[in-house]
């Protein structure tokens, strides 16, 4: 009769991707992720194989995690909603610690082909979340929600450089500035 199992496959995976974030994805060992979990290396490797399934597993719950958080937001068009599923979305990165983690997982996004596919689908997931919410005017909707998405991960850039006080503040800040300049006649709290 198997053991049975003391800590969850979702529990080794939130322990997996904070040392992922701490060590990056290529210092990283099993052996960090099993002592974060308090189980054996041993024990790990029998449930995922080695580091790269590790590593895919947990963006793939990543993922999974956009997946629901869209699939629960509100969904009403107009501007006001677009800009509370925004504020929203972005109050998630939170204030900034530890988030440079997010840049080395990134790099791996770009050169896995699998952990790219992942990405890709993340940025397709909020970059539809905008468009369903965006109005159909004045602006050419899809242009719009491909700004609008561009500004957000290009302040997460420059502020991962700058580091201009907190991070979900900073990108609020620069997103409305933005929605200011598109939709002048709304007010954007």
């Amino acid at each position: 009769m198997p053991r049975p199992k003391l800590h969850s496959d979702d529990t080794i995976l939130a322990a997996a991707q904070q040392v992922l974030l701490t060590r990056g994805p290529s210092n990283f060992t099993l052996n960090d992720v099993a002592n974060a979990v308090g189980i054996s290396r041993a024990a790990l490797i029998q449930r995922f194989s080695d580091k790269a399934t590790l590593h895919l597993k947990v963006m793939e719950r990543s993922t999974q995690e956009v997946r629901d958080y869209f699939a629960a937001a509100p969904n009403d068009v107009g501007l006001t909603p677009l800009w509370t599923m925004l504020k929203d979305l972005i109050d998630g990165m939170g204030a900034g610690d530890g988030f440079a983690g997010y840049l080395l997982l990134e790099w791996s996004d770009v050169v896995d082909d699998r952990l790219n596919a992942l990405a890709q689908e993340r940025n397709h997931l909020v970059r539809a979340a905008i468009l369903e919410r965006l109005p159909a005017g004045p602006h050419d909707p899809e242009t719009a929600a491909g700004l609008i998405q561009s500004v957000i991960q290009g302040a997460t850039m420059q502020w991962l450089i700058d580091k201009p006080g907190a991070l979900n503040s900073f990108v609020i800040d620069r997103t409305r500035h933005l929605l200011q300049i598109l939709y002048p006649d709304h007010a954007f709290d």
